[in-house]
């Protein structure tokens, strides 16, 4: 005799959770903004190695103890771990948090991202067709090119 899970009555109600119902973190996003509701950062460990350019630009910008804190950690992390050398299995090179391999303070972080730039671009095409070019003509004289003296 073979056993059959119980099946939930029509008036049974349905646990829904939105927001790990949405497949990806911008569904989250779009769910949040159409109610209203704050965006909210990505969550992280402050010295994740997976980290691009934009989030060590916010922990440096945005808190400064972190950023210290990061910059110590990236340094401390450079000759390996302490009790994997120990063992025997001691890192072959070095490590480092950033992706450029080099410490995190000498690190490129102000270069953009390709999606950042990516962002940047669209942001300034839909301004562009919203409000036309920056330069152009106005009712009372022509902005493009250079100025004439």
């Amino acid at each position: 005799m073979t056993h059959e899970p119980p099946q939930p009555s029509e008036s049974a109600s349905t646990r829904t959770d939105p927001l790990n119902d949405a497949a990806l973190r911008g569904d989250c996003l779009a769910l949040l903004a159409e109610h209203g509701l704050e965006s909210t950062p990505k969550s992280s460990c402050l010295g994740c190695p997976f980290h691009g350019n934009q989030q060590w630009r916010e922990i440096r910008d945005g808190d400064p103890e972190g950023w210290a804190d990061v910059v110590e950690f990236d340094a401390l992390i450079r000759a390996g771990n302490a009790r994997a050398t120990e063992s025997g299995n001691p890192l072959l090179g070095q490590a480092y948090l950033h992706r450029s391999r080099v410490p995190l303070s000498q690190a490129p972080i102000d270069r953009l991202t390709r999606r950042e730039q990516l962002a940047l671009d669209e942001q300034q095409a839909a301004d562009e067709a919203e409000f036309g070019p920056a330069d152009g003509c106005s009712p009372y004289s022509c902005r493009s090119g250079d100025p004439v003296a």
